[in-house]
């Protein structure tokens, strides 16, 4: 009978674990690195009709590999998001100082951009530098008073009125509506990123009790209708990475592997409800 002493069954066994811990990055990376795209097949949605929504928390991912992240809707989304067939990210804006250098913020567009063109929800995905929802429709900004009035009163950050005042908006758009351009079904969907917090400890830090070390990135997301400049949504994403999961303070993915996870979520869930 063959027997190991001790020495051999501690070698038996850091050999082990080093074969998880390689075998685990593997499969990390195939799940966070998007596979080549066929430029003929640019939007496919057919398949959205079997999407099941992912839970930020407890998932397969993120219980295995790290990168957890928590959504709060600000804002309540509005309108058909089955009309967006184009989709532009705007670059992160770091409200953080200097605690996010541009590298960091290219990397974040390139990851969010890469996820959505393997998702394939949309016919075209860019990353632009800036956008001003205020010069998006220049008929928009040329409008008369009464129709800047009503758009004013429904924006998302506006009071709640009383019946009096629906009743006035009401007359008002009635009036605006025959000078507005009429919608188009090919619209583009703008994401604006605003980074609210972000760190990044040692993993001898993760490796610590109580959560003393984290990796997180907190972001504020905007959402617009191109066309015209109205604010259709509004979410805070926050992706965490902590060495709670499997593999402990050697967790494969980070805080920014959860915010795309839950960006893309949130956004492939919508156009599936709107698709049914």
């Amino acid at each position: 009978m063959l027997r190991i002493n001790g020495r051999a069954s501690i070698r038996l066994a850091l050999l082990l674990t080093v074969v998880f811990i390689i075998s685990a990055t593997v499969a990390a990376q195939q799940l966070d690195s998007p596979q080549p795209k066929d430029a003929s097949a640019a939007e496919q949605r057919d398949a959205l009709k079997n999407y099941r929504a992912i839970n930020g928390t407890l998932n397969l991912k993120g219980i295995l590999f790290g990168g957890m992240f928590r959504v709060t809707t600000v804002v309540p989304f509005k309108g058909n998001f089955a009309d967006y067939h184009h989709l532009e990210i705007v670059r992160p804006v770091s409200l953080v100082g200097k605690a996010l250098n541009p590298t960091l913020v290219s990397t974040q567009a390139a990851r969010l951009k890469a996820q959505f063109e393997e998702r394939r929800l949309f016919q075209s995905v860019e990353v632009i530098d800036h956008y001003d929802s205020a010069l998006a429709n220049p008929r928009r900004a040329q409008s008369n008073d009464a129709q800047a009035e009503v758009e004013s009163a429904e924006s998302l950050d506006a009071p709640i009125g009383g019946l009096e005042d629906m009743l006035k908006r009401d007359r008002q758009r009635a009036v605006g509506d025959q000078s507005m351009p009429q919608p188009t079904l090919d619209k583009t969907l703008v994401v604006v990123i605003e980074v609210l917090d972000y760190a990044k400890d040692s993993r001898w830090k993760l490796a610590l009790p109580l959560d003393i070390g984290r990796d997180m990135l907190t972001v504020r997301l905007r959402y617009y209708d191109k066309n015209t400049g109205v604010e259709v949504g509004r979410q805070i994403i926050s992706g965490e990475s902590n060495g709670s999961s499997l593999l402990g303070p050697f967790e494969l993915r980070d805080g920014l592997s959860g915010v795309v996870d839950g960006l893309v979520d949130q956004l492939t869930r919508r156009v599936a409800a709107a698709e049914k």
